[in-house]
């Protein structure tokens, strides 16, 4: 290590001559040859945990970092099925519920009488030999029951009705015509019929 102390020399040395002491300029001489040995070692080991520091840091710094997570453990298989699954034997508690075919449909009708659609007065018209240019007003067709009426229009107005009825395999005939009809004379024992007077 060089010695740059020229000029503390010549301090001490022009002190001396004023009259200073010796061991003065030792002592101050040892002192500053101290103080340069901790700057140097201070120094120098600045420059080690630079050195050192440094390409750390720098690695740290500009070191990639992975664009996606790599899987680092192989995914967990599946969990198998416990014993709480329900099974698929059948019940062996017996149904109460009776069978649908022990009951057939028909028997739950069958005590209800089937009443036939409302002819239409065209269909009627055709039942019956009406005099030239008369026909059945649509609107005045009105059934109950297995029985139909209409009213005839045409050049001369009348006041009487036809009455037609239904038989089942037979279809609608022809009855009779009239202005009052009485119930038990067709059969009707029952009933509000608007054709017909109940005695």
């Amino acid at each position: 290590m060089t010695d740059n102390l020229g000029p503390m020399r010549q301090a001490m040395s022009d002190l001396a001559e004023h009259g200073g002491r010796t061991d003065m300029y030792e002592r101050a001489l040892r002192k500053s040859r101290q103080s340069q040995r901790r700057t140097a070692f201070t120094t120098g080991a600045a420059a080690v945990v630079l050195a050192i520091g440094a390409p750390v840091t720098f690695a740290t710094v500009n070191r990639p970092g992975p664009s996606t997570p790599v899987a680092t453990q192989p995914p967990a298989p599946s969990v198998a099925p416990t014993s709480a699954t329900p099974s698929t034997t059948p019940s062996s508690t017996p149904s109460t519920t009776p069978p649908s075919s022990s009951t057939p449909s028909s028997t739950r009708t069958s005590n209800r009488p089937q009443y036939p659609d409302c002819p239409s007065a065209k269909t009627l018209e055709k039942l019956v030999k009406l005099p030239k240019d008369w026909y059945f007003v649509p609107s005045s067709v009105s059934c109950w029951r297995a029985w139909a009426t209409a009213e005839p229009d045409g050049p001369i107005t009348g006041d009487g009705v036809y009455l037609f009825h239904y038989r089942a395999g037979g279809g609608w005939r022809y009855h009779s015509q009239g202005s009052a009809f009485h119930c038990e004379d067709l059969g009707i024992t029952s009933g509000n019929p608007p054709f017909c007077e109940m005695d």
